[in-house]
């Protein structure tokens, strides 16, 4: 019998602006997540990567947005066919954001914000609110809740607002976790411990986690599949362990290379040369041919997302006869 993954992506495309102005931001994007899996979805700023975890979490204006395709969360449809996002509270599914500062309010305390949400999503009074508020407070890590409840944002670390940030993501009891670089504002001694507790608050809970992030060594240690983007297009999605030891398309590969190695001290970082085209940009081809080493001139057609082993696809026409560099090289 097979399974429902607990999100499933089908075609999803966003346009920005009206008329003549209207840009593609994402195109045809499509993926599933498993219950209790943890996946990566990786790539350089101007990837995409923000803009698919935006879109569905229904986070983005639908003033100035439009959202084409189906996305389903455990069956349900996030938005219809009138591009209307159903109420946040109906679908449970919850954002961890890169920067809680922005993310959390200044002039509440946290215990507010906790109580809150926990009221709103779970409907809970207020003291049983209060009472499982310190329970999350305990489950992220944070020493002395009682006392933190009391705190505002501006007085707790980096690593504690963070944690506070996850916490009211739990609140929302979630199925699906998007976390959108929750490490990249703390150090890195903090970074293990914030992806340690995400890692066992997915097994402890079979939570899903979609983990955005540019770092392939955050990848490598917290996710189980992974899905490299450039140019709001996917380019590559496979099991972790399998790509990074050999990836199959360039970019990937590229990227892996840009990793600092304690093996290669003396070694310069690797590059890759030029840079994301802005969304709008007109591209016949291959999206990453003009930055590529390896393009011929079959590159100059288009090409689509397609298997290269059992696991694994790629967007790439000369995948199978290139060799790329993968971690373990």
């Amino acid at each position: 019998m097979t399974t429902v993954p607990v999100l499933n992506v089908q075609g999803l495309e966003v346009f920005f602006g009206h008329g003549e102005e209207r840009v593609q931001a994402l195109h045809d994007v499509s993926f599933t997540i498993e219950r209790g899996e943890i996946v990566g979805l990786v790539g350089e700023s101007g990837s995409g990567k923000t803009v698919t975890s935006l879109a569905l979490m229904g986070l983005l204006d639908p003033r100035s947005s439009r959202i084409e395709g189906q996305a389903e969360l455990d069956g349900t449809r996030l938005w219809d066919d009138a591009n209307r996002r159903r109420p946040q509270a109906e679908v449970p599914m919850a954002m961890v954001f890169q920067e809680p500062m922005t993310a959390l309010d200044p002039v509440f305390s946290v215990g507010y914000q906790l109580i809150e949400t926990l009221r709103l999503r779970q409907g809970l009074s207020t003291a049983r609110a209060r009472a499982a508020a310190l329970d999350l407070l305990d489950a992220v890590g944070i020493s002395d809740p009682r006392a933190r409840l009391r705190a505002y944002p501006h007085e707790l670390s980096g690593g504690m607002r963070q944690r506070v940030m996850i916490a009211i993501a739990l609140a929302c009891a979630p199925q699906l976790l998007i976390a959108d670089e929750p490490t990249t504002a703390v150090d890195v001694t903090i970074q293990a411990q914030l992806l340690e507790l995400i890692k066992g608050i997915a097994a402890d809970r079979g939570m899903s986690v979609l983990f955005v992030t540019h770092d392939l060594g955050v990848v490598a240690e917290t996710c189980d599949r992974m899905i490299t983007m450039y140019a709001g297009r996917i380019v590559e999605r496979g099991p972790v362990g399998e790509v990074l030891a050999a990836p199959a398309h360039p970019y990937t590969s590229g990227l892996l290379a840009a990793l600092p190695s304690p093996q290669h001290r003396d070694r310069r970082l690797a590059t890759i040369p030029g840079r994301v085209p802005p969304p709008g940009e007109r591209i016949t081809g291959c999206v990453f041919a003009p930055r590529c080493q390896h393009r011929a001139d079959i590159c100059a057609e288009p090409v689509e997302l397609g298997p290269f082993s059992a696991a694994r696809e790629v967007r790439c026409v000369r995948a199978h006869e290139i060799h790329t560099t993968g971690a373990d090289t």
